[in-house]
């Protein structure tokens, strides 16, 4: 059974969304929601408000690809509603922000999930009882190159409260998170000066995290140079995991075993696959789960407000 999504905004993100639908049996696009009427959505379905958007009974899960301020007050309207809940990353401002959509969605019965789709590069084989110890050092790197005007102008990117800032928030975000699925919840964060094109929009941040388990991680995200990378390396006395622009790499011993990168495209699908799953069965999706979100919550919203976090 195909379930229908209500694709909420048609920007960037909401296209990628419709892209990774194509051709998927287990999910399509039923509607779209985008409120600038100047935004060609082409043949796919269109609805013109919200309340249209939630009436709708061809319509189980609504994917939010709205910028992250105010997103959560939609989410929780959809779980209200009896919709399932697909949030774009970064999925929330702040750990409030996530706590209220989970009890929306423990009241509704209804699994809602976070386009974190790098989540799925990582082995299933591969848990966080192997990383997330006191003797694992870790380092995280991304450049990912954005011209001033990405950030500038009269769009959300450039307000600080509908962002949650600049390359952190929407390029590192995926690494970051892949270093929280593996070591845990932060107990500290400090930060360097980080540069900024406006207040709370960032092209550079650098800083330091220690994690709950004693693991660290150092990292370093710039918009500032026309290179490309990203890499995530964990380093344990038995052996080390790496993540590098897609490809994983794991070496324990002498034994080396090596995923190779997949198409992004390919597991946003993987994502709207786990979605389906948990709209049939009513359980949480295993990987893209929204309580694993929290803790890149809680990093981010450090970030945005330059300000030492501590547990």
């Amino acid at each position: 059974m195909s379930i229908g999504v209500g694709i909420v905004g048609f920007g960037a993100a909401g296209r990628q969304h419709v892209t990774a639908l194509e051709g998927l049996d287990e999910a399509h696009v039923a509607a779209v929601l985008e409120q600038d009427t100047a935004i060609d959505t082409g043949h796919l379905p269109r609805v013109s408000s919200w309340q249209e958007l939630l009436s709708d009974q061809h319509i189980a899960l609504v994917a939010l690809c709205l910028p992250p301020g105010g997103r959560a007050e939609l989410a929780v309207q959809a779980l209200d509603a009896g919709k399932a809940v697909l949030l774009e990353k970064p999925p929330a401002v702040s750990v409030t922000e996530i706590d209220r959509i989970a009890a929306a969605a423990r009241r509704a019965g209804m699994p809602v999930g976070v386009m974190l789709q790098h989540r799925m590069r990582l082995p299933a084989t591969t848990s966080s009882a192997k990383w997330a110890l006191p003797a694992v050092t870790a380092v995280l790197e991304v450049a990912r190159f954005r011209p001033p005007a990405h950030f500038r102008g009269a769009g959300w990117r450039s307000d600080p409260a509908s962002a949650l800032g600049g390359i952190a928030a929407h390029l590192g975000v995926h690494y970051l998170d892949l270093a929280c699925q593996l070591l845990g919840r932060p107990r500290a964060v400090r930060l360097a000066p980080a540069r900024e094109l406006a207040p709370g929009i960032d092209t550079r941040v650098t800083g330091h995290i220690e994690f709950r388990s004693g693991a660290t991680l150092a990292f370093t995200m710039t918009a500032e140079s026309p290179a490309r990378s990203e890499r995530l390396q964990l380093f344990a006395p038995e052996g080390s995991l790496s993540v590098v622009d897609g490809t994983v790499t794991t070496q324990v011993g002498e034994t080396e075993h090596v995923v190779p990168a997949r198409p992004t495209a390919e597991l946003r699908r993987r994502v709207y696959q786990e979605m389906a799953d948990a709209v049939a069965t009513g359980q949480s999706p295993p990987r893209c789960h929204l309580e694993g979100a929290r803790p890149i919550t809680e990093i981010l919203s450090t970030i945005a407000q330059r300000t030492k976090f501590e547990a």
